[in-house]
């Protein structure tokens, strides 16, 4: 049997391999080093019966990532001996690929996605039932302010209940105390300084944040904040929820930015936007530290917010 489970979501990704193993039969599993690995290795690999056991599980993790095995694994699964289980593990492969259309025939496929706002219901249900199978007692609203603080990202709500289990009982100041917030809450506190024109809080709060944050990351989710205050100025009278089931972001996060909007008219939004583009620029094309052209953004906002 040939198994692909692919997509960004690691954590749902992982869980069905724990699974699959679990299910396989199988005491040793063999975990080859696909960045060593040859196409003739990989053919033998798929041919050899072992001399130990009548059945074999093979787990191969980012072949995709080695191009000249990659583009014959197509072309070998025709050939796979019938008692070996395949399990390929991919954070996000080529779907132009031959070798991925050949798995789209041959294996069962499953892709997991990071989730989105839009998969907030998804999230909720999901986070309420691990709770039940540990029988952690969180109700609903539980839930739903657990996602309100760490987001739909489904490792991060997976630790924090972990925290929660600890706890003797569960209530909102609990949840409140021990779970820790998702990135949006820092990028938003640092939004915040900029809009408030503080200069010296922006250049504080980098400082904090570039000894725990990817800048990059920083500014995706610090752009997407500014794109969102953007929607809430140009939706002119509709409210923060109908924006966000609009553009498919978290009520929460646009009910934070309303009051914001409302103090930006349109041409400021405009710039900001234009800011946000043309740092996007500078960080793909040009070498200048990326936490100089983030701090750079903030700090035009911040002028330009005196």
């Amino acid at each position: 049997m040939i198994y692909f489970l692919s997509g960004e979501n690691w954590y749902g990704r992982d869980l069905a391999l724990k699974a699959l193993l679990k299910n396989v039969g199988v005491e040793a599993i063999e975990r080859p080093d696909t960045t060593t690995l040859d196409a003739s290795e990989l053919r033998d690999m798929l041919r050899a019966q072992s001399l130990f056991s009548e059945k074999r599980c093979i787990v191969f993790s980012n072949l995709s990532e080695n191009k000249p095995v990659w583009e014959v694994l197509g072309d070998s699964l025709d050939a796979v001996s019938s008692d070996i289980t395949l399990i390929f593990v991919e954070d996000k492969p080529d779907k132009r690929t031959r070798t991925y259309k050949a798995l789209q025939k041959h294996a069962k496929t499953e892709e997991f996605s990071l989730w989105t706002p839009r998969d907030t219901p998804r999230a909720t249900e999901w986070l309420l039932a691990v709770a039940k199978s540990q029988n952690i007692p969180l109700k609903t609203r539980h839930a739903k302010q657990m996602i309100e603080l760490v987001g739909v990202d489904q490792a991060r709500l997976a630790k924090a209940l972990e925290k929660l289990a600890l706890a003797d009982e569960i209530n909102e100041q609990i949840i409140e105390a021990v779970v820790d917030q998702s990135p949006n809450d820092s990028i938003f506190t640092l939004l915040e300084s900029a809009l408030k024109g503080d200069i010296a809080e922006v250049r504080q709060s980098i400082v904090n944040l570039s000894q725990i944050e990817d800048a990059y990351k920083v500014f995706g989710l610090l752009s997407s904040q500014i794109l969102q205050i953007g929607a809430l100025v140009f939706a002119g009278e509709k409210s923060s929820g109908e924006v966000a089931k609009d553009i498919g972001a978290h009520p929460f996060v646009l009910s934070k930015l309303a009051p914001y909007a409302k103090r930006i008219d349109h041409s400021r939004a405009k710039l900001y936007i234009d800011m946000a583009a043309k740092t996007d620029m500078q960080l793909k094309s040009t070498s200048v530290d990326p936490w100089t052209l983030v701090e750079k953004l903030l700090g035009e906002i911040a002028i330009s917010s005196q």
